[in-house]
């Protein structure tokens, strides 16, 4: 299905208007009688123990078609959604099981303002709000938090930008997206905001388990498989509870090398699972552990996407093949991590405490032969002499939290943490020699090695909030965060392309972030809100700076403050849903990559702008039937021009990646079948036409052209059992999600290329005990 790209513009802002245009309901629904009001507040909620039988009656036939309540922990306490002043979007477990989602790239489209930059499974970085400088910043703008535990490295030291953790998501409870920067309760790299998947926790009363097999097929690709396993057992009866999943995954390849002959060569493995205990003495304390292990490998993966010429962003050897060197693209991740949760609750406050052990190891081998074997080759006298960088990364990381908060039902409402987080990085890169066609090493003078080990970075942090309820209406929450960063690099190198380096560098800093968030119930059903709020990712000491090259031997901290105007709504007797926002982020001191004599490090001077707003609608019209969409519009760009010697970048330019619209559609349906019964659904999204990465040299930039995606499913349960067919880019489009040089030429061809999983179609068989 072909849609022109006005064609598409208009889909989006169809779309966007559709939303908006329920809110004239808003005055004709808010009179009309509710049992508890989908928005009433927390205090009348709890007030209304005893509804009327009429009430009960006249709630009994509505609630068929009602929205079900979502309960979030965004804000750090469990609240309705539509009681949280800010932006939050959640996919639940539901609707990620029935779409198949395994991976980011499953879902991110159903966000309003998030996209992904990848370059392939495991390698991917999350952008929110438009805020990225390209694929290969060196550090996270968008948080990730497993239940209350941030994972993965806050530093440029251990690619923290790109290894995201790509969590399967077959047990979770939920994913929460925070967007906008959540500097005061989070803390550090929440600077577009915040993706945290909330597991499902062991249940202390009843057992239970569940299974299902996958297997699946891609357009011109291999054939995939999965299987998921969970068991639910109380230890004790109401106090002791043990959860376990286990999952198994083969992700079927679909590129070829023409190189080697190899095909499907980004085939990968994912094996994972997760086991919780949780202790509940009494109903004031509970305590639970959890340790979670991924393991995700592929001997092609590294070596990135097809091989595309920038000048016709037309495959230089077809749709999904590439040209790599024998014996590359290994790529191998490993996560783990093991946190302890501890809440107490006192009755004038609660104590909630959260340790953490993480850790995280990565093996790569990428051909770099199309950059260095031009240069080296007649150099050496080869005639095929191919080239990769092998890096291993280890990062093991430290975190303990502490946080005292009053209860709720208070006028005033204060919460009050220390935080202190300490990561260990050893990162080492050598340039391995060999001949390209058959992967024999060949002995060379040392091309490259550096070593980094370790580099250290310690952070204390202390934050508090104070909300102000001066009625039921009126609220308002200020809040503030101080953070005190130390880090210390140490780096040896050799090598003819770097020369000898030994030294070791120290930083500090102390970033203070703040939040104002005043919010106004209009009617039960109606909330608007207001959220200043600031955010920031922190400096350090340079890597590769060795003292006497003239560059600084430290980046400061970037920041940016959000500016956001909100609107959520409940109508139709709560069969439907819409929240709306705008915002204008001013971002400054951009952590940008720059060039002194050779050697690249990072530097700050850079500002950016992104303004823009996002659409959420969710309705319920008739039993069984639920839709939704989403809409956003993103203007991120420079603000100045950046600094001489970084990347090219003039006032105006728009930062890579960035849709200006990106829209989605779905519909899930579930119907009687006699004794069994049936569902069918799916969705339609839409990214926007984005620039590409900001070019090293004066020149113009690629454009990466917009694409559109459609998921389909089907199935059947009988009982415990069901069955489920789907199917994934029904259309098999090749959108194209990055692209990046791979020659010494910055702008020549060819480049490497990341495209949408061609159409995939699976059926998957589950039973629940």
């Amino acid at each position: 299905m072909y849609l022109s790209p006005y064609a598409r513009r208009y889909i989006c802002l169809a779309v966007a208007v559709a939303m908006a245009c329920p809110l004239g309901l808003m005055a004709k629904d808010s009179g009309q009688e509710q049992t508890v009001p989908p928005m009433a507040s927390k205090t009348d909620t709890q007030a209304r123990g005893h509804i009327p039988a009429t009430a009960k009656t006249e709630a009994t036939q509505r609630e068929v078609t009602r929205l079900s309540t979502i309960i979030v922990t965004a804000d750090k306490r469990s609240e309705p959604l539509q009681y949280v002043p800010m932006a939050v979007s959640v996919l639940t477990q539901d609707q990620l099981s029935r779409q198949s989602a395994t991976s980011f790239a499953d879902y991110v489209a159903q966000v309003p303002g998030l996209n992904a930059i990848s370059s392939g499974e495991g390698w991917t970085q999350l952008v929110l709000r438009g805020i990225t400088s390209g694929s290969h910043q060196p550090n996270a703008t968008v948080g990730t938090y497993i239940d209350d535990t941030p994972y993965g490295s806050s530093t440029i030291y251990a690619a923290g930008s790109m290894l995201t953790p790509d969590i399967d998501p077959s047990d979770v409870q939920r994913i929460e997206v925070l967007h906008g920067p959540q500097g005061t309760l989070y803390g550090s790299n929440t600077l577009g905001g915040l993706i945290k998947f909330v597991t499902t926790p062991p249940d202390t009363t009843q057992a239970s388990a569940h299974a299902d097999v996958d297997v699946n097929s891609v357009s011109g690709g291999g054939s995939g498989f999965g299987s998921h396993a969970m068991v639910n057992i109380p230890l004790v009866a109401d106090t002791l509870g043990l959860r376990v999943n286990t999952y198994a995954r083969t992700d079927p390849g679909y590129i070829d090398n023409v190189s080697t002959g190899q095909s499907e060569v980004n085939k990968a493995e994912v094996r994972g699972g997760r086991a919780q205990v949780l202790w509940t003495p009494n109903d004031k304390v509970s305590v639970r552990f959890s340790a979670l292990a991924q393991n995700l490998s592929s001997n092609g993966v590294a070596n990135g996407g097809i091989d595309l010429d920038p000048a016709t962003l037309q495959p230089v050897y077809g749709w999904n093949k590439q040209a790599r060197a024998a014996g590359t693209g290994l790529f191998k991740v490993k996560y783990r991590l093991y946190d302890l949760s501890v809440k107490a609750d006192f009755g004038w406050a609660k104590l909630v405490s959260t340790s953490s052990y993480g850790t995280l190891r990565l093996n790569e081998n990428v051909d770099n032969t199309a950059l260095y074997g031009p240069l080296l080759n007649p150099m050496f006298g080869l005639s095929n002499g191919g080239y990769a960088e092998v890096q291993p990364i280890a990062l093991n990381k430290v975190t303990q939290e502490l946080r005292l908060q009053s209860p709720e039902d208070q006028t005033w409402e204060w919460r009050t943490g220390l935080f202190f987080t300490h990561e260990r990085t050893v990162d080492q890169q050598d340039m391995a020699t060999f001949d390209a066609t058959t992967g024999t090493p060949i002995a060379l003078p040392t091309i490259a090695h550096v070593s980094v080990g370790p580099a250290l970075f310690t952070e204390w942090a202390g934050y508090g909030d104070l909300t102000w309820h001066p009625t039921s209406k009126l609220s308002v929450l200020v809040g503030a965060r101080y953070s005190n960063d130390r880090t210390t690099y140490s780096q040896t190198s050799t090598g003819l392309l770097i020369g000898d380096t030994d030294f070791t560098s120290r930083s500090s800093d102390h970033p203070v972030t703040y939040l104002v968030n005043p919010s106004y119930k209009f009617t039960d059903n109606v909330m608007a809100y207001v959220r200043v709020a600031s955010g920031f990712r922190p400096g350090g000491a340079n890597v590769g700076v060795s003292p006497g090259l003239g560059a600084p031997l430290t980046f400061e901290p970037d920041k940016l403050v959000n500016y956001e105007l909100g609107l959520k709504t409940m109508m139709l007797d709560g069969r439907m849903s819409l929240d709306v926002d705008a915002f204008y982020i001013d971002w400054s001191k951009v952590q940008l990559t720059s060039v002194v004599g050779g050697i690249g490090f990072l530097s700050n001077g850079g500002k950016a702008i992104s303004q823009g707003f996002e659409a959420s609608w969710r309705l319920h019209p008739l039993r069984g039937l639920t839709l939704w969409s989403n809409a956003s519009y993103t203007d991120a760009s420079l603000a100045k021009d950046n600094p001489t010697g970084s990347v090219y970048g003039l006032k105006g330019n728009p930062l890579p990646y960035v849709p200006k619209w990106s829209a989605n559609l779905g519909a899930d349906y579930n119907f009687p079948m006699g004794s069994w019964s049936g569902f069918v659904g799916g969705n339609f999204s839409y990214v926007g036409r984005r620039a590409g990465e900001f070019n090293q040299i004066p020149a113009p930039r690629v454009y990466l052209p917009a694409y559109n995606n459609i998921d389909l499913y089907a199935g059947v349960n009988l009982g415990d059992w069901s069955v489920k067919v789907y199917a994934k880019n029904l259309a098999n489009r090749h959108g194209i999600t990055s692209v990046w040089p791979e020659t010494l030429n910055p702008v020549g061809s060819p480049f490497n290329a990341t495209v949408q999983t061609p159409r995939t179609v699976g059926v998957t068989v589950s039973v629940d005990f």
